[in-house]
């Protein structure tokens, strides 16, 4: 027989490498839907796409590789050999990966050795497979279809099932060893491809039977599209967007009363902002708004993160009262547990140490609700969402979000590809990961003004976008001069492209005190985080500008303000959360007064955000509820107190040096830090505002009042029981938090 090998077998190649890839993305595209929460439809047709791409483009070179090869060695004759071949390379391709990501996802791999053995395990096998279902039938005509699609499934079973879910699902005896936890894996790759070919073989047979095997062919060419439209009712599930809608119940008293806004500015200092006497022109937009209203130069949050310090401000009171922070007790009580050696179920731990806002506070949103206005909250972030119970009162609450990282780290083609381009990265950077950009809440919130704007409104729009990691949308990245963020990447993930795992990195390295911010990484982190704050201006300005278009501005009572700062190497801190030093709890805080109240000017005593909603309530000549801690801000004169408490990620660490829980209380020009492991300090913020000397020593009669006052305001009150209020946290959750920093 001639050598009659042509072009048409690099169709051939291109189909069977296309049946491969796509039977691979439709199994993980279903499991995606059942595992985890349903993506968007559009997500799930892209990956289908790219699967399929990638699928004809591998096997096209593979035919075009085959050709050539038959041209030079004149070796390969018009028997199926070729197409097995083809075959065999496919499954091992795939196999390949899926084998070498899972090992560098389990080791972090670095070590060559470890890489070789990962590349021989597959070669091993792919041999093993190939020598034992192909050679036997490979002159068999119209089986290698069956036998493909059986063995390329069960290759997504062990791979895509096995070696990425498994660890959800197998029974404690398979976690001894490494040794039972591959033949588990083995045992299922052989029964799954036996009972899957043995189905597929009889229903062959039977069309034989009605020689009706030219059905098989459009059979196997219309399956993967098939099987398409039969998930596409799992599409339409819950996509990863939440948007609550209630009816108003309130009485419709606010007649003629002004609108309120409350912007939140996610972890912006105030010291990096313009008015405030940043020398960079961050906020342009936010100085002109500033000269229409009051700038309260030292204003302070009660907790150096999100959700404590919103529930502050929603109540007017400090964390201990309102209960939604981090539970102290119980993460230590892990953590020591952890110690000697007990197993922590980190899923457990942090249901029971965190406390969402209980029901038994009244919110200020309530209070605007029962009285008639309309209130809605527009959020870009996980620690503000429903979840924590901030939603209370809010008969719109919208929190969005298309979070795209789940199938970055599902789908095999997107691992891969995240290898040589960082996914993770473009997804921030276009808002389609665990925060949403101001310019999509923008959207949202013009379209809730368009529809609700003719009876007084409460809304409350928190933007998230200065939050870690520091990722600016694409034209906004060289708004300031910076560094190159390879200097970062290379530096701390050599192993991975994207620039939000090298700052993570990077992150923890501080944390642990293995690392000290060097100069040129401040310069580099600063850049990148004011790029952010610049780009949330320009979404203020487009939001003022809207406002003024539905003449709604002059009306409206505007508070601008932040949750809580973010270090950049004070106090050998990153970030937010674990300590009290002033630059995570000074924010900026600017209010503009309806038209009719003409306040303007700059006010320099000490507020707390626990004024805010008495603020709010007075303005609106509504009664203030009693027993709270703030005051409206023009008669303020109350102690001003932060706290923080040991977060849950803690209690996975090994590290003692943030295992306790902090209360800062300021005092004239003086500030009390009291820690639970007596490293008490004391500074005097009008000759030190950095916070870098120590008084406890030289006037530790000033620090003893402090204490006491702070005893005295614990002692007025009793802390709300938190038994009930526990959070219940998904694995989609988790993984938001996971990327904003939170958890390890």
């Amino acid at each position: 027989m001639k050598n009659r090998i042509s072009g048409n077998s690099v169709v051939k190649n291109a189909f069977i490498w296309w049946i491969g890839w796509l039977s691979i993305g439709l199994v993980e595209v279903g499991l995606r839907c059942l595992f985890k929460n349903p993506p968007l439809t559009s997500i799930l047709f892209l990956i289908m796409l790219l699967y399929s791409c990638v699928g004809m483009v591998l096997g096209s070179f593979c035919g075009i590789t085959i050709l050539l090869y038959k041209k030079f060695f004149d070796s390969l004759k018009e028997d199926h050999s070729h197409i097995f071949f083809s075959m065999a390379a496919c499954i091992f391709t795939i196999t390949l990966l899926y084998v070498m990501l899972f090992f560098r996802k389990m080791q972090n791999l670095h070590d060559p050795l470890i890489i070789f053995k990962t590349i021989l395990f597959g070669g091993i096998s792919i041999s093993v497979l190939f020598l034992v279902f192909f050679f036997r039938w490979m002159n068999k005509k119209g089986r290698l279809y069956t036998s493909y699609i059986a063995i390329a499934v069960s290759l997504w079973i062990v791979t895509s099932l096995g070696l990425f879910r498994f660890n959800e699902m197998e029974s404690s005896i398979f976690k001894l060893t490494p040794l039972s936890f591959f033949l588990s894996l083995l045992l299922i790759l052989f029964i799954s491809f036996f009972t899957l070919f043995t189905l597929i073989m009889m229903l062959r047979r039977s069309l034989e039977k009605r020689n009706s095997i030219s059905l098989l062919k459009i059979g196997l060419v219309g399956l993967p599209l098939l099987l398409l439209f039969l998930l596409s009712p799992l599409f339409f599930g819950e996509t990863g967007y939440k948007d609550i809608e209630i009816i108003s119940k309130g009485k419709d008293t606010s007649t003629g009363k002004p609108n309120v806004l409350l912007i939140i500015l996610d972890a912006v200092r105030a010291d990096h902002i313009s008015c405030y006497g940043y020398e960079r022109l961050t906020t342009p937009n936010l100085d002109r708004f500033s000269r229409e209203g009051v700038i309260f130069k030292n204003a302070y949050s009660t907790a150096p993160w999100t959700t404590p310090s919103i529930g502050s401000i929603f109540t007017g009171m400090y964390p201990s009262r309102h209960g939604a922070h981090y539970n102290s007790e119980v993460v230590i009580d892990y953590f020591y547990k952890a110690q000697n050696g007990q197993k922590i179920n980190a899923e457990k731990l942090f249901w029971s140490s965190n406390a969402s806002l209980s029901k038994e506070n009244h919110t200020v949103a309530e209070l605007l609700l029962e009285r008639g206005y309309r209130t809605a909250g527009i959020v870009g972030g996980v620690n503000c969402s429903s979840l924590w119970g901030l939603a209370q009162g809010f008969d719109y609450y919208n929190e969005k979000s298309i979070v795209i990282e789940n199938e970055i780290k599902f789908c095999l083609i997107s691992q891969f590809v995240n290898l040589f381009c960082p996914l993770f990265d473009i997804a921030f950077q276009y808002g389609y990961a665990s925060k949403r950009l101001a310019s999509h809440l923008n959207k949202a919130a013009f379209e809730w003004l368009e529809k609700k704007h003719e009876q007084p409104f409460f809304l409350y729009i928190h933007y998230v976008d200065a939050h870690n990691p520091y990722i600016p949308p694409l034209s906004f990245e060289g708004h300031f001069r910076q560094i190159d963020k390879k200097m970062i990447v290379n530096h701390y993930s050599p192993w991975d492209v994207n620039y939000i795992t090298a700052e993570g990195a990077l992150f923890w390295s501080v944390t642990y005190g293995d690392h000290v911010l060097t100069d040129q990484e401040k310069a580099f982190l600063t850049s990148r985080y004011d790029c952010e704050i610049y780009y949330i201006d320009h979404c203020l300005g487009h939001l003022f500008e809207k406002l003024k278009d539905l003449k709604l501005y002059d009306d409206t009572l505007i508070i601008v303000t932040s949750d809580h700062g973010e270090a950049f190497g004070e106090h050998n801190h990153m970030g937010h959360i674990l300590t009290l030093y002033d630059e995570l709890l000074r924010v900026p805080l600017i209010v503009k007064y309806p038209s009719t109240y003409l306040r303007r000017g700059v006010v320099e005593k000490r507020v707390s955000l626990v004024d805010l909603m008495p603020t709010v309530l007075a303005l609106l000549n509504y009664s203030i509820p009693s027993g709270i801690d703030g005051a409206p801000i023009k008669d303020s004169d109350h102690l001003i107190i932060a706290e923080s408490d040991v977060g849950w990620w803690m209690a996975q660490g090994t590290i003692t040096k943030y295992l306790r829980y902090l209360k800062a209380m300021y005092q004239g020009n003086y500030k009390y830090i009291w820690t639970s492991n007596r490293l008490n300090e004391l500074y005097d913020l009008e000759k030190d505002p950095g916070e870098k000397e120590n008084l406890m020593q030289k006037f530790p009669h000033k620090a003893q009042k402090m204490q006491r006052a702070l005893n005295q305001w614990l002692a007025s009150f009793k802390p709300p029981i938190r038994e009930g209020e526990a959070v219940k946290v998904n694995k989609s959750t988790e993984e938001r938090l996971r990327a904003l920093g939170y958890v390890r």
